[in-house]
């Protein structure tokens, strides 16, 4: 039995998501399961990890039923099965040293662990202007409009347990607006949350699948079905 799922969203990686996997082993000290999650049969990401032979028991591929990162996300979420589940990307290398201090949150009682850009001890770095200000601005709107009291509820970086995937039955479809939602959710549960400082380093010359103004609507959605939750309690 693993204590932990690792969910990783995936879209042509190169020969770096294999780098991340080595470095995830060496610097989690529990035992734990990579679900790489992919949208199609061709995506190069899968040629690296079977080249590389690390397609085994401890790291599994799960084809998403959909399309996009959302979507593969919450298929890797309906194939856990472990103890806590983390989503992480593809491309961080930043935070792989919080990861345990996150576990040990979580064998303290905690459901929910929101690793966050926006307050003290976090950071955004390297982004493109315009990225971080939608960025900070949606955030700004989700504590004070919505009343969300966390200062980064969209990043896809979130750890939480079994308890919470069973009961929470994912709606989103686009972006990474799951995260969202997962917040949402688990604060109208009553779920214990703790908010956590990271760092978020853009990666230099990489293709973002970011696409920021095609999913705002999706985000507003969330926004204001949290606001609606928040009014009528």
């Amino acid at each position: 039995m693993f204590k932990l799922d690792i969910i990783i969203p995936v879209y042509n990686e190169d020969e770096k998501i294999v780098d991340l996997i080595n470095q995830l082993k060496e610097g989690i000290n529990h035992k734990f399961r990579i679900l790489i999650c992919f949208d199609e049969d061709n995506d190069k990401t899968l040629q690296y990890l079977k080249n590389n032979k690390l397609v085994n028991d401890e790291v599994v591929l799960v084809k998403n039923t959909s399309n996009g990162p959302n979507s593969a996300i919450i298929e890797g979420i309906k194939n856990s099965s472990s103890e806590i589940i983390l989503v992480y990307m593809a491309d961080d290398f930043e935070n792989i040293k919080i990861i345990n201090k996150m576990i040990a949150y979580m064998d303290e009682g905690f459901d929910l662990i929101i690793p966050s850009r926006f307050i003290k001890g976090g950071k955004m770095i390297g982004a493109k202007p315009i990225k971080e200000f939608i960025t900070r601005t949606g955030s700004l709107l989700i504590f004070y409009i919505a009343r969300l009291p966390y200062k980064d509820c969209t990043n896809a970086f979130k750890m939480f347990n079994n308890k919470v995937r069973q009961n929470i039955s994912f709606e989103s479809s686009k972006g990474f607006t799951f995260s969202l939602e997962l917040v949402a959710k688990s604060f109208f549960l009553n779920y214990k949350i703790k908010e956590i400082p990271s760092i978020w380093r853009e990666v230099p010359n990489r293709k973002s699948n970011f696409k920021m103004f095609k999913w705002i609507p999706f985000y507003i959605y969330w926004l204001l079905y949290t606001f609606i939750k928040n009014t009528g309690r």
